[in-house]
């Protein structure tokens, strides 16, 4: 049976016209007039989207920012540990009164050369007198390594103490190597002008009388072997006695 639908009725289930939310073109443009280019809904949609991965985003960089952070922070606690148990293992420095040593007379003015000369000196092992300039010298503090007179003698310029050692090759020889290059890496007191473990050692054969001489500048102090308190106390009598005492 046929129905004929009702002038009131609604269309399609709707009581009134779609709203046809969006942008529209307007007349005189590539598209027809009254053409939907945008739905506000599907601006919504993309604008949530990219909310999310924005905030997706953030997270990732501030997690990857996070770990670095962290990172660092245990790799300086570490180093700051390390270097607190080093300290710890050094002689603690004391005051010495008197002179230690025998005195060596002055080699001429502290002048710098040209590391491509040779300086001559009057007594060996040298003690003052003319030597190279950087970068060549003066070496870092604590450098166990072979050096030459116008190398360490500008770090007695500097008020620091060289350690010269000679002896035959062997295991005395090698014993005796081993345990002065652990004083002076790991035992030599911090000086207290600006807590620096000014020392250095090198193998060193002119004018030894023994196998062992201890230099500052304008003095010496020959050793037979090790001897950790003579070299604690001649190190703690002259350190920081040099023209130029600098860190």
């Amino acid at each position: 049976m046929a129905h004929k639908k009702g002038a009131g009725s609604s269309r399609n289930g709707r009581d009134s016209v779609g709203q046809r939310l969006g942008m529209k073109t307007g007349a005189g443009q590539a598209v027809n007039a009254g053409t939907i280019l945008l739905r506000q809904q599907q601006r919504e949609e993309a604008a949530a989207r990219q909310r999310s991965r924005d905030r997706r985003n953030l997270l990732i960089i501030g997690g990857v920012l996070g770990a670095a952070a962290l990172g660092i922070l245990v790799v300086a606690l570490y180093l700051n540990n390390q270097a607190q148990v080093a300290s710890a293992n050094h002689l603690k420095f004391q005051t010495v009164s008197g002179t230690i040593g025998t005195q060596v007379p002055d080699e001429g003015p502290a002048t710098h050369i040209d590391p491509s000369t040779t300086a001559t000196y009057k007594f060996y092992p040298a003690t003052s007198g003319p030597h190279y300039a950087q970068p060549v010298a003066p070496v870092p503090w604590r450098t166990v390594s072979t050096l030459v007179e116008g190398q360490y003698l500008h770090n007695l310029e500097h008020g620091g103490i060289a350690i010269l050692y000679n002896c035959p090759s062997g295991t005395d020889c090698t014993t005796l190597k081993n345990q002065l290059q652990n004083y002076v890496q790991n035992l030599v007191p911090a000086e207290p002008k600006f807590g620096e473990f000014k020392m250095v050692m090198t193998p060193y054969s002119h004018g030894m009388q023994k196998k062992v001489a201890l230099v500052a500048w304008h003095y010496i102090e020959f050793l037979d072997g090790y001897d950790q308190q003579a070299i604690t106390q001649f190190y703690e009598n002259h350190v920081d006695q040099g023209p130029e005492p600098i860190a």
